[in-house]
Formats: structure tokens, C-alpha cells, sequence
């Protein structure tokens, strides 16, 4: 399967993906990484880091449907970080033409969240995701789930924004999204990861919960 981790101009979401990956390898499953963000920092951390749990591939393409996502091996979890999509919409387009499920990661802050439903410039991420059922075999866009970041402990703006997601905004009018019951909080261990070895005590939990729900939700395979 491919699960694509996108976002709007927010921060963490290399984190999340890089750490998403150490939880599934830690689950037991096998896992692949492809970075599509050409910023390529997902491969830097992994060359880095000493013990990144899988290969890292290049493939910041707008040919990703087709260059890319035909030599992966289906066998396994294929993880791709995409850039953000206001700036790299091309190669985003082609993610979600595969994709099997996207991961939205999104602080919950103001600015984030209009980024995501009424960006100043740029398409809303609503509609890339549902533009891209024109592209797939099943005529349906993939799976979506929105993944709070760098929530902040005993803060209201989690729940703030979660509803908001899930209800369409203030007045119902705008896309609602399924928001992940798990939530990543704002740790200073977590927000450091990037390019340092990350399999330590400190930064489990978040993203074993993360696996535990998305497998209890049935967006996993079973682990041989």
C-alpha cells in the first residue's frame, strides 16, 4: 500500500512522516520511504540518522504516478512525504493519483488552518484531494485523514480546530475532514528529530498510537 503524508506551509511534517515510519517498522511491518518534497529532507535525515528503520528513494516527480509508483513493491507499506502542496502541486497531483491514504498533517493554529480551507493563494487542499478522483481507477479520491501537530498539552485549540475540521467550518459551509483521534504533541524531542537517530523512548508514543489507530480503523495490512 502507499500511504502519502501531506500538508499545507506547516512545520512537522517530515517529522511525522519520518517517525510514522518508525512506528510501522517497530509494529512489524516492512516499510519503504519515498521523498517527493524537494527539499529532500526526508533522505538527508535518513542518511544521518544512523538507524532510519528503511531505504529513503528520491522522487521529488511530477511522473511519480507513473516513474515512480509502478517499481514499488506492493507488498510492503510504501511511505512518500510530499512537499507543500501550494508549492509543488504537480508532483502532489501525482501522489494522489496512487495513493492508497493521505496523512494531512496541520498545526492547530489559525493561519494553518485558513492555509488549509481558504488559502490566500494557491488551490485548498479540499480540492486537490478531490480533484484527483478524476486521475484514479476508482474514480473516488483516496482516504483522507487530518492529523493535528505540535499540540500543545492542556490547550483548548485542539479540540478548537478539530471541530471546526470535522463540522465544515464555523457555519457547515466548508469541507469536513476526518480528524485522527491521536494527536501529536508539541515536544521539544519530537520537534528536534529530524536528522538525528530517532528510535528513543521519547518519541514512541505519539506515533505508535498513530499506527495502533490507523490499523484499528483497517487501513493497515496484517503483520506477517
Amino acid at each position: 500500500m502507499l500511504i502519502a503524508s501531506l500538508k499545507p506551509r506547516t512545520m512537522g511534517g517530515t517529522t511525522n512522516t519520518g517517525l510514522l515510519t518508525y512506528a510501522l517498522a517497530r509494529a512489524g511491518h516492512a516499510v519503504t520511504c519515498y521523498d517527493a518534497d524537494e527539499s529532500l529532507q526526508l533522505l538527508a535525515w535518513a542518511r544521518e540518522a544512523g538507524d532510519f528503520p528503511c531505504t529513503v528513494h528520491e522522487a521529488d516527480t511530477p511522473a511519480f504516478a507513473d516513474s515512480v509508483y509502478p517499481t514499488m513493491d506492493h507488498d510492503r507499506i510504501n511511505v512518500v512525504d510530499a512537499g507543500h502542496a501550494e508549492n509543488h502541486p504537480d508532483i502532489v497531483d501525482s501522489v494522489l493519483e496512487v495513493a492508497d491514504l493521505v496523512i494531512l498533517t496541520l498545526s492547530p493554529t489559525n493561519p494553518d488552518y485558513e492555509r488549509l480551507t481558504k488559502p490566500e493563494r494557491g488551490t485548498a487542499l479540499a480540492k486537490v484531494i478531490k480533484r484527483s478522483a478524476a486521475l484514479r481507477e476508482t474514480g473516488e479520491p483516496p482516504t483522507t485523514y487530518v492529523l493535528l501537530n505540535r499540540c500543545q498539552a492542556g490547550a483548548a485549540s485542539p479540540a478548537k480546530y478539530a471541530d471546526l475540521l470535522r463540522n465544515g467550518g464555523k457555519d457547515g459551509t466548508l469541507p469536513k475532514w476526518d480528524v485522527l483521534s491521536t494527536q501529536i504533541p508539541r515536544r521539544e524531542a519530537i520537534a528536534s528529530a529530524v536528522g538525528f537517530p530517532c528510535d528513543k523512548r521519547e518519541r514512541r508514543a505519539p506515533y505508535d498510537a498513530l499506527v495502533t489507530e490507523l490499523a484499528q480503523r483497517g487501513h493497515l495490512p496484517t503483520v506477517r
